[in-house]
């Protein structure tokens, strides 16, 4: 069973003149168990309102998502928070770990909510530590580290309760280019050696090279979907040749390279 299936999604949004605005129309999306998609799209073409849905932060207008087989719209306020916070996992372009914590604190906060012991949390812990080599940096607070350090921070937080979706929103939007290749690393390790399922919206082809598999949006439609093969050289050139088909403006971002 796919992990996530959303079957002519749809989005509008009126204004107080009840101009009405299609933010999205019949979008079909299926992931598989351990698959790594990426979405992109020009500004305003309907990414972030498409992340939104499927996180269930947002209800569509028409159509539904169902995560592994449950339809988020049909279950009740403390149903809906009890069933984000053990499905999915987030990882965000500013972080959102907590300045109040230290960074261990912020990465075993899901677990601590779930309240799991502590000698699991532990078990939990230290193969994530590892993997993102974080040890260093467990016991400082968020200011007293590095971007790159905070996003691999936020991607430990957002895996240790094993969800069965990670979202993941322009996560290396902040970042220089080494830091950005070293989150997009630790996100490859997560998929591969978790077997996580990812979905991840981007505006940068480089982040984008990572992925298994693109789907593109304009106009709030599918426009197109290309698969990595092999070689992720080529497949950063399909993604650059895609998105000079596609058009429109990606935010002036100089585009690095693999």
């Amino acid at each position: 069973m796919s992990v996530l299936k959303a079957t002519a999604l749809g989005k509008l949004y009126s204004s107080k003149g009840n101009v009405v605005f299609k933010a999205l129309e019949d979008i079909d999306l299926e992931i598989n168990p351990g698959e790594f998609v990426g979405v992109m799209g020009p500004s305003g073409s309907g990414k972030t309102t498409l992340l939104n849905l499927l996180a269930t932060i947002d209800r569509p207008t028409s159509g539904t998502v169902q995560i592994n087989g449950v339809n988020p719209v049909k279950l009740n306020p403390a149903q809906l928070a009890l069933f984000r916070r053990r499905e999915l996992g987030f990882v965000f372009q500013d972080y959102n770990l907590l300045d109040t914590l230290t960074i261990k604190e912020n990465i075993i906060l899901p677990l601590v909510l779930g309240g799991v012991r502590p000698a699991e949390i532990g078990k939990a812990l230290e193969p994530l530590v590892e993997l993102l080599q974080i040890d260093g940096i467990l016991g400082k607070r968020t200011y007293e580290v590095s971007g790159g350090q905070k996003q691999r921070a936020a991607i430990a937080r957002a895996i240790i309760h094993k969800p069965s979706l990670l979202l993941a929103d322009e996560l290396t939007g902040n970042l220089d280019s080494k830091a950005a290749k070293d989150v997009m690393d630790a996100l490859k390790d997560m998929n591969e050696q978790y077997n996580a399922t990812i979905l991840m919206v981007t505006h940068d082809p480089f982040s984008a090279s990572y992925c298994q598999r693109i789907v593109f949006i304009k106009d709030g439609r599918l426009f197109s979907e290309i698969r990595r093969g092999s070689n992720r050289q080529t497949f950063f050139q399909q993604i650059l040749d895609a998105l000079s088909v596609l058009g429109g403006n990606f935010d002036d971002v100089p585009f690095a390279r693999p």
